[in-house]
């Protein structure tokens, strides 16, 4: 059948090349032939077809995609080397040139380079100075989506492999790596690789239209942050003064290029945002590893003035943006600080950015109980209030005020009138800091201090927050068990369970409150406290609402009430574990009971048929 099907498929390549204009692609059989040959041909009969193919794609008139989709399918056992092999070669500069139709053979090209796995590979096409500037354009003008974030994916995976093992004054260790640095040479020391990035991403001379640049820009910035983390000196060094100064850089490189002169934000608001977007990715993927090593991205927008500019659109200072551009600035100005505050922590609390944070936190969050519960939330702010170090917003920090009883922000977040934003953002803060569970680090001792402090500011905001709220647990409940309102009820579970499993410590020793509520040491045995005794406890022994005489039934995942009573298993299961390794550590604490308890309910199951009252007739899923 393969051979039949292989016989076929090249008698039709024979004809397309015969006769293109009169000649349509049986996309049947080329569908056939993608299900057979693949696996079927042996290695010979795979050159001729692959052959046969890419003759025929010079030829072609009609869109090429299906033949470069089986011509994918059929290269799959040939490495980079043995693409390289081919005769006659693959004609890249050709296959990468920027046109619509030209797709899929842009995706065919990206294909192969793909194939270039080993630092060998990458220095073959970085000795094809013509191919890698074609693709550098092709990957900044092209207008297909897909191609453009394939391509600039493949940039840095190649870059990455290409990384050699480099040492830069301002680095203590150097870095390791396995390339010979080939490609970098050739995209940052080759003038017109180096000018092919310049000329697409600046609007003054570009042969490109103003909204084919401005994607050029995005797609730059989108990569920027990755490079930066491979290779600081890379992108911030000078290479070729001549292209930088026509494109209005006095000093600096690619990095200073594209942060201070290649956006025109004033004029475009949506440009302004992603501008932002990319400083805030550059904060992230400069963060020091440890406290060795420079913060490379921060001290290079503090330097120059960026940093203080984006605080100023999120604090609205005077003059920093036009009002309405603002409110499209807000989020990504938000988001940028909450990235600060949360990887620079130490550098948050010794500057004066918390003082102005705060003053515009109590002014967002200076709203009615009706606002709460039925306008928009403030979500941007509550992210950057989640995101805040916790013992920044300990009440001996802040002032207090008549409608503050506690001195902290979070006193100003309701629990009965609220929306699920209010009750994730104090899920967040009263968990205490997370750890990194998919790459672990050592820690080191300052590290270590301050991962403590954020445990004992943890608790310390739990119990100021419920001495000022001891309907916090109430509400919780009631919300919990609120079915028509699943996002406020998953989020209410979420906070029960993030007080469960809640990152606690009493050292340092940090100030409570000094009221008639107990102070547990740990986020379990405070739901064994009052006031979360009297209502989170019962709620989680309660069999779940099923409701499924009016919703789809039992174990319908799209039903309200079964995404809630998952949830609420879930979190009682934790406790459940929780609360054993307690036992298991202090036998004599007294709680054996309890855990029984909570045993009998687990092995109800999810959906205990102990709650159910009535028939149990199906009906349209509301």
């Amino acid at each position: 059948m393969a051979q039949q099907i292989c016989e076929r498929l090249l008698e039709h390549l024979q004809k397309l090349q015969a006769d293109p204009a009169n000649t349509s692609v049986d996309t049947r059989l080329i569908d056939e032939a993608d299900l057979v040959l693949p696996e079927q041909l042996q290695p010979q009969e795979l050159l001729q077809v692959i052959q046969n193919i890419s003759s025929t794609l010079s030829t072609i008139r009609q869109d090429p995609s299906p033949l470069t989709n089986l011509l994918q399918k059929l290269l799959v056992p040939f490495s980079f080397a043995d693409v390289l092999s081919f005769d006659p070669p693959v004609d890249f500069v050709s296959g990468l040139n920027v046109a619509d139709h030209m797709v899929a053979i842009n995706r065919l090209m990206l294909y192969l380079l793909e194939k270039a796995k080993r630092p060998a590979d990458v220095a073959t096409i970085a000795n094809w100075p013509k191919v890698v500037q074609a693709y550098i354009h092709l990957w900044l003008a092209t207008s297909d989506i897909g191609v453009a974030s394939r391509a600039g994916q493949l940039l840095v995976n190649l870059l990455r492999i290409d990384k050699p093992s480099i040492s830069h004054p301002d680095q203590k260790i150097p870095e390791p790596g396995t390339g010979q640095g080939l490609l970098w040479k050739r995209l940052f020391q080759d003038q017109d690789v180096y000018g092919t990035i310049y000329s697409d991403c600046d609007l003054k001379g570009s042969k490109l239209s103003k909204g084919q640049v401005t994607l050029a820009q995005s797609r730059l910035l989108e990569i920027l942050p990755q490079l930066a983390a491979l290779d600081w000196g890379a992108v911030t060094s000078s290479y070729h003064h001549g292209i930088e100064s026509e494109h209005g850089l006095a000093e600096g490189g690619l990095l200073s290029f594209a942060a201070l002169k290649m956006v025109d934000y004033k004029d475009d608001v949506l440009s302004h945002c992603v501008l932002v977007d990319f400083y805030t990715q550059l904060l992230v993927s400069t963060r020091p590893t440890d406290n060795l090593e420079p913060a490379n991205g921060l001290n290079f927008l503090l330097d120059n003035k960026i940093h203080d500019r984006v605080a100023g659109i999120y604090l609205q200072s005077a003059n920093t943006v036009d009002p309405l551009e603002g409110m499209f600035l807000y989020g990504p100005a938000a988001n940028y600080l909450a990235t600060y505050a949360s990887l620079y922590s130490l550098h948050y609390m010794a500057s004066p950015m918390p003082v102005g944070i705060k003053a515009r936190l109590t002014n967002a969050f200076s709203l009615s109980v009706a606002r709460w519960a039925h306008a928009d939330s403030p979500k941007h702010d509550l992210h950057l209030l989640a995101s805040l170090p916790r013992s920044s917003l300990l009440p001996q920090t802040l002032p207090s005020s008549s409608q503050d009883r506690t001195g902290s922000l979070l006193s100003m977040l309701p629990s009965r009138a609220t929306n699920p934003d209010v009750l994730n953002t104090l899920a967040v803060i009263f968990h205490g800091p997370v750890e990194e569970s998919v790459f672990p680090t050592t820690p080191s001792a300052k590290d270590q201090e301050n991962r403590l402090k954020e445990a004992a500011a943890a608790r310390a905001l739990y119990l100021h927050y419920l001495a000022s709220n001891q309907q916090l647990w109430k509400d919780i409940a009631q919300h919990a068990d609120t079915v028509a309102l699943v996002d406020l009820a998953l989020a209410a579970i979420r906070l029960l369970t993030s007080v469960i499993t809640a990152d606690w410590s009493t050292q340092p020793e940090t100030d409570v409150p000094s009221s008639l509520i107990a102070t547990p040491e740990s986020g379990h045995l405070a739901i064994l406290s009052p006031p979360a005794l009297e209502y989170a406890l019962p709620y989680l022994m309660k069999p779940p609402q099923t409701f499924s005489n009016l919703v789809g039934g039992r174990g319908d995942a799209e039903s309200a009430a079964y995404k809630i009573a998952m949830a609420k298993y879930d979190a009682l299961h934790v406790f459940h574990t929780r609360l054993a390794t307690h036992i298991q550590s202090q036998p004599d604490s007294g709680l054996e009971d309890v855990l029984a308890t909570l045993g009998k309910r687990l092995a109800e199951g999810p959906m205990s048929r102990s709650g159910e009252v009535g028939g149990r007739i199906a009906t349209m899923e509301l």
